[in-house]
C-alpha cells in the first residue's frame, strides 16, 4: 500500500510540474514558435504519465475507455517535438530541414494506425500473429526506433558546437536539456523497445521506475532549466543585434582593440581548426571574456558563425578576383581557413545560396 502510495504521489507530482511548466511557457508567449512545440512536449508527456500511470492497476480490473488510442497518438508525439525543439534552439537559424517534418510524421502515422488498432489496453491487432511479421514490426519497434533516433539527435544537437556557443544562457541550457532529453525520452524509448513483447508482471517495476525518473526530471525542468523563467526559451532562440554593449566603450577597451585587431588585419580565422580556447590564449585573454565580447560586441551566438562569416567573405574575395580565376575552388577553401573542401562547399551554400563555382560564373565578367 506503502509503495503504491508513493507511485501514485510521483505520478501527481510528475503531471503538475509538467503541465505548469507547459502551461506557464505558453503563456508567457502563445505565437512564439519554441513555446508551442515546449507546450506539445509537455502535453505528450502528461499524456505519457497517464498512460504509463495506467499499468499500475491490474488489466482484469481496468474499465476500458475509448479515449485510450488517443492517449497512445499523444504519448508518442513527444520525443519527435523535443528533437524539433533542440533545432531551433541550438542550431543557430539553419532552416527546418523537410526530412526532419517528414520523418516525424511518417512516425506519428505508424503509431497513430497501430493505436487505433488496439484490443484492449495491452496489444494491437497489428501486432498479433494474424499479420506477417514485417507488418508487426513496422507498426510496432519501427516507431520505437524512430523515436529513439529523434532523442538521439536532440541529444546530438545540445551537444553539438557547446564550446563554441558565445551564449551564455544557452550554454546552461544544454545541460539539464541533455540530461532530460537523455534520461527521459531515450531511456523510455530504449525500455519500451526491451519490454514490447513482455507481460503486465514485467512491465510494471519498470513502469514505475520511469514514473519517478519522470518526476524528478519535469520538476527539474520546473526548477532548473527554465528557473521559473517561461520567456527564456523564446529569447534564447531570438537573433542578438550586433549592437555594442552600451555599458561598455568599446573603442577604448584593449581587449576588444586587440580582437577586432586579430580578426580585421592579422586575420586569424584563416588558421585551420582555430578554436575559441585556442583564440583566447592567442590574446591572453579569459576563454569568457573572449566569449563575452565577441556575443555582445560583434553579435554572434556561436564561434564557427563568426569565423564562417569572415572565412566566406575572404573566399568570396578571391572568387570574384580576376586575377586568382585559374585558382581551383580547393585552394581557395584551404587558403580561407577550411580543412576540406566539403565543409567548405556547404557552408559557402547555406551562406550565399549557390555553389562557389556558380557564385564564381556570376561574379566573374568573361574577358
Amino acid at each position: 500500500m506503502t509503495t503504491g502510495l508513493l507511485y501514485f504521489g510521483a505520478n501527481i507530482v510528475a503531471l503538475t510540474a509538467n503541465l505548469l511548466t507547459g502551461v506557464g511557457v505558453l503563456v508567457s508567449n502563445p505565437r512564439s514558435f519554441n513555446g508551442r512545440v515546449f507546450a506539445g512536449v509537455t502535453l505528450s508527456s502528461a499524456c505519457y504519465i497517464v498512460g504509463r500511470s495506467s499499468y499500475a492497476i491490474p488489466a482484469d480490473v481496468q474499465v476500458q475507455l475509448w479515449i485510450w488510442p488517443f492517449l497512445l497518438v499523444l504519448m508518442n508525439i513527444g520525443t519527435g517535438l523535443w528533437m524539433i525543439l533542440a533545432h531551433s534552439l541550438f542550431r543557430d537559424d539553419r532552416p527546418m530541414p523537410r526530412w526532419m517534418i517528414a520523418v516525424v510524421a511518417v512516425q506519428i502515422l505508424l503509431s497513430a494506425i497501430n493505436a487505433f488498432g488496439y484490443i484492449g489496453r495491452d496489444s494491437s491487432l497489428l501486432q498479433s500473429r494474424a499479420y506477417p511479421s514485417i507488418v508487426n514490426f513496422v507498426f510496432g519497434p519501427l516507431p520505437l526506433m524512430l523515436q529513439s533516433a529523434f532523442a538521439f539527435l536532440a541529444l546530438y544537437w545540445a551537444a553539438r558546437e557547446w564550446r563554441s556557443d558565445l551564449d551564455e544562457r544557452r550554454r546552461i541550457l544544454r545541460a539539464p536539456f541533455l540530461a532530460i532529453v537523455g534520461g527521459l525520452y531515450f531511456g523510455i524509448n530504449a525500455s519500451e523497445l526491451y519490454l514490447a513483447d513482455s507481460a503486465y508482471l514485467s512491465r510494471a517495476p519498470v513502469d514505475n521506475i520511469i514514473t519517478l525518473v519522470m518526476a524528478v526530471g519535469y520538476v527539474s525542468i520546473a526548477l532548473v532549466a527554465l528557473r521559473f523563467d517561461p520567456g527564456v526559451l523564446e529569447r534564447l532562440a531570438a537573433s542578438v543585434p550586433a549592437v555594442p554593449d552600451p555599458y561598455l566603450d568599446v573603442t577604448a577597451d584593449r581587449d576588444f582593440a586587440m580582437l577586432t585587431r586579430a580578426l580585421n588585419e592579422e586575420k586569424v580565422y584563416l588558421t585551420p581548426g582555430l578554436s575559441i580556447g585556442r583564440l583566447a590564449r592567442r590574446l591572453a585573454m579569459p576563454e569568457y571574456r573572449l566569449r563575452a565580447l565577441i556575443h555582445k560586441n560583434l553579435g554572434y551566438r556561436n564561434f564557427n558563425a563568426l569565423l564562417h562569416e569572415y572565412r566566406l567573405r575572404d573566399a568570396c574575395q578571391q572568387l570574384t578576383d580576376p586575377a586568382k580565376a585559374h585558382l581551383p575552388i580547393l585552394t581557395i577553401a584551404l587558403d580561407s581557413g577550411y580543412q576540406s573542401i566539403a565543409p567548405f562547399n556547404q557552408a559557402f551554400r547555406v551562406a550565399m545560396g549557390c555553389t562557389p563555382s556558380t557564385y564564381r560564373r556570376q561574379h566573374t565578367k568573361p574577358s
